[in-house]
């Protein structure tokens, strides 16, 4: 009995009180425990998305595309207010949208997955199939402007916006064509933008004569943020030269021969229309830059994902100038650059007048009275189900109601008659106490009669 004693002592485990005295050296002890971190981070999170006021996927008219994440949150911080919202797909959900909106159009923001037309025209495939009422598109980004285009002076942080003209749609697919033995064959046709984004941006245009353009109160809104503003510098990795292509492209002419103030003078953003080259890949030397331009002596800027959205949701570019595809790529505009887009994106949106929405909201109305009639029809139907039901004795529920109503009625009968019957009992009773003596006699006389 002793040894058991101590094998059941001996194998007790440790107190609480020592185990918290003792603690493993293998784990680091937080301050903070996760549970609680986990529960007021959903708080938060919860708290912030209920401020967040919610709106049907048949309200969203506007796509914004942007290629990068920087891009992607020039546009949401252009937004006048921010929206939920909750799409249905057809089969997984592929993309991640941002919701949003300005002045009194309901945009949703979405990146495609990966660089290049295709993905671009999945992403702008996938955003038509979720949003039914999605009237047209703009891509807002950044672009490698083609300095050798002699008509136009463009300069880091400006805006190209891709406006057709007698020759072309606004913007081309360079790359898409037959290669031929003679050289490069370009084919086919992008869509135009929309008549009313071109109506737009000639509005801001007649703005911008007049002195009285938007760009610059919306470009300072989205540069207040932290890390968004212009650059203050122009170092040799920021330097915004116009000899930035060879002497051979400069006419020959030298650096020397170049203004100096001109290389440092700084300008607000200027929008330059014309044609914008889209493809697959980044262009950043001369002779690739020469060759894509296909005879297109005044094209503005290259980029890399509007040409496979034109054909899938009318849409307008616009990008902003970050580095220059004949020389060496520069990171220092990007942000800024995408501030400028953004901001000038805005600006044509706030030109498109409301009535083109006017169609959207009777669909909606239509769609919600729709609705009611259907729940109506829906009520009208279950009540004469019910009526029909009703009528057939037959059904399951009214045959329990009749089993009820035969077991209350034969509960009530047997009461009925054990109450007749207590008042026979009662009724003989009285009659035998009256009786008694004589009653008792003849029984007694005649019960010994019968047993003999």
């Amino acid at each position: 009995m002793r040894s058991m004693t101590k094998r059941k002592a001996s194998s007790e485990p440790p107190s609480s009180e020592s185990t918290r005295k003792r603690p493993r050296r293998d784990i680091k002890l937080s301050d903070e425990d996760p549970t609680i971190l986990l529960n007021e981070l959903d708080s938060d999170s919860a708290s912030e998305s209920e401020n967040i006021p919610e709106i049907c996927p048949e309200d969203i008219t506007v796509a914004i595309f942007c290629a990068l994440s920087y891009e992607a949150v020039a546009v949401k911080y252009s937004l006048d207010e921010e929206y939920a919202c909750r799409p249905s797909s057809i089969g997984p959900q592929k993309y991640v949208y941002s919701y949003g909106r300005i002045k009194h159009h309901n945009v949703v923001i979405t990146r495609p997955h990966y660089m290049g037309t295709v993905q671009a025209a999945h992403c702008a495939s996938a955003v038509r199939q979720q949003f039914p009422n999605m009237q047209f598109a703009i891509t807002v980004g950044t672009g490698s402007a083609i300095s050798a285009a002699s008509s136009s002076d463009i300069r880091l942080g400006d805006v190209a916006v891709g406006i057709p003209r007698d020759n072309h749609p606004g913007v081309i697919q360079y790359d898409f064509g037959k290669y031929e033995q003679d050289g490069f064959t370009l084919k086919g046709c992008l869509s135009k933008p929309p008549g009313i984004l071109i109506s737009a941006d000639g509005s801001l245009e007649e703005d911008e004569e007049m002195g009285k353009s938007r760009l610059k109160k919306f470009l300072k809104r989205i540069t207040r943020k932290s890390r968004w503003g212009q650059p203050m510098t122009y170092d040799a990795s920021l330097n915004d030269r116009l000899d930035r292509m060879d002497e051979k492209v400069r006419d020959n002419q030298s650096e020397s021969t170049i203004d100096s103030e001109q290389l440092c003078s700084w300008r607000s953003p200027v929008v330059h229309r014309g044609l914008i080259l889209s493809g697959n890949g980044v262009v950043n030397n001369l002779r690739d830059s020469q060759i894509f331009r296909r005879g297109y002596k005044n094209s503005i800027c290259f980029e890399t994902e509007s040409a496979g959205i034109m054909d899938e949701i009318p849409c307008l570019v616009v990008r902003g100038i970050c580095d220059y595809a004949d020389t060496h790529k520069q990171e220092g505009w990007h942000r800024y650059a995408s501030a400028v887009a953004a901001a000038y994106c805005k600006a044509v949106l706030y030109k498109v007048p409301e009535q083109i929405t006017e169609d959207t909201k009777a669909v909606r109305i239509l769609a919600e009275t729709v609705q009611q009639l259907s729940n109506q029809l829906k009520y009208i139907y279950e009540r004469v189900h019910d009526l029909e039901q009703s009528s057939n004795k037959s059904h399951p529920k009214y045959k329990q109601s009749d089993n009820s109503i035969r077991e209350i009625t034969q509960v009530k009968k047997e009461l009925l008659e054990e109450e007749d019957r207590s008042r026979e009992e009662n009724k003989t009773t009285r009659q035998y106490n009256f009786h008694a003596p004589v009653v008792f006699c003849e029984n007694a006389t005649s019960q010994e009669q019968m047993n003999t």
